[in-house]
């Protein structure tokens, strides 16, 4: 999650009462597409048919479209599977759910594209070519449609689909003995970087979208140590540790301050987008006290909680 902060000018603190710490954070939203893709196994499948350039072209879309939700969703690490099925008529539900199985992905991605009929332009000489194999180069458009199913097993039991189609541009570098046919075949078989583009393009709709947000936490003079560590840690982004600088004041002083701890431990919880473990924390807070805080954060919970 990426976060930002602005320190409060002043930091007041109160033997007895609490204070609120704000804190200013860019927060992960769904994608434009509607789906929360956050903290969910992904997996990619394309579809192969029988022709080689297409499935090649899919093949090369996928990769890029894989790379793209990892950036995003992984750090860039490679978590994002890649699988081959063969050619299907309709990607029925029972189908993604096997692929579901098949895959391990919360999320199953199904693509399909297809390549048009290419249009080779006029051949046009290269100045100071290099070889006579590239001293001419000739502009090819081809058309492409690419057709998209997407399942979350996580979230409503339906198949979204989505379409798009786009025109190519690519350049055939040649001797000028070829025919316009031969030119428009080469021109398929080297549409790798087209495909990339073609994939980072369909990613677009899936990637997160970021609003900042300002979240609160609670601080007392009591622990001090304790609890301006949490919120240094908070203010670096590192919600884990800011749990564990809480988790020994859950069982010290009174019920309001073991409130107030639960409460910073639900709301860093939250923030690393394990709403279930939020939850149960913020419900330890409301066993212990009423605070002004809880109700703005059970809000942010359901909110996501109501989506899967």
């Amino acid at each position: 999650m990426k976060h930002s902060w602005i320190l409060a000018a002043v930091l007041l603190t109160a033997a007895c009462s609490p204070q609120i710490y704000p804190l200013y954070m860019d927060v992960r939203n769904p994608s434009p597409s509607g789906l929360d893709l956050s903290r969910k196994e992904i997996s990619i499948v394309y579809r192969d048919g029988t022709n080689q350039v297409d499935s090649l072209f899919d093949r090369q879309a996928a990769s890029s479209l894989a790379r793209s939700l990892e950036e995003d969703y992984f750090g860039g690490e490679e978590k994002v599977g890649i699988y081959r099925l063969p050619e299907a008529d309709t990607m029925s539900l029972d189908l993604m759910h096997s692929l579901v199985m098949d895959t391990g992905g919360d999320v199953v991605f199904v693509l399909k594209t297809h390549l048009g009929e290419p249009v080779a332009e006029t051949n046009q000489t290269v100045k100071n070519a290099t070889s006579v194999d590239s001293a001419f180069v000739c502009p090819v458009s081809v058309p492409v449609k690419t057709h998209l199913d997407v399942y979350d097993s996580m979230g409503k039991d339906k198949v979204h689909t989505y379409n798009g189609s786009a025109v190519l541009r690519t350049l055939v570098y040649n001797n000028g003995m070829l025919t316009q046919e031969a030119l428009a075949d080469k021109a398929l078989r080297s549409l790798g970087s087209e495909a990339e583009i073609v994939g980072h393009r369909i990613s677009n709709r899936f990637l997160s979208t970021w609003i900042t947000e300002s979240f609160s936490f609670y601080y007392f003079d009591y622990g001090r140590d304790s609890w301006i560590d949490g919120l240094l840690q908070v203010m670096d982004g590192k919600f884990a540790a800011a749990v564990d600088s809480w988790s020994g004041l859950v069982k010290k002083g009174s019920a309001n301050q073991r409130a107030c701890a639960c409460y910073n431990i639900a709301q860093a919880f939250y923030l690393m987008e394990d709403y279930e473990l939020s939850r149960r924390w913020l419900q330890e807070a409301e066993k212990l006290g009423e605070l002004s805080l809880v109700p703005g954060l059970r809000k942010r919970l359901d909110a996501h909680l109501e989506k899967k």
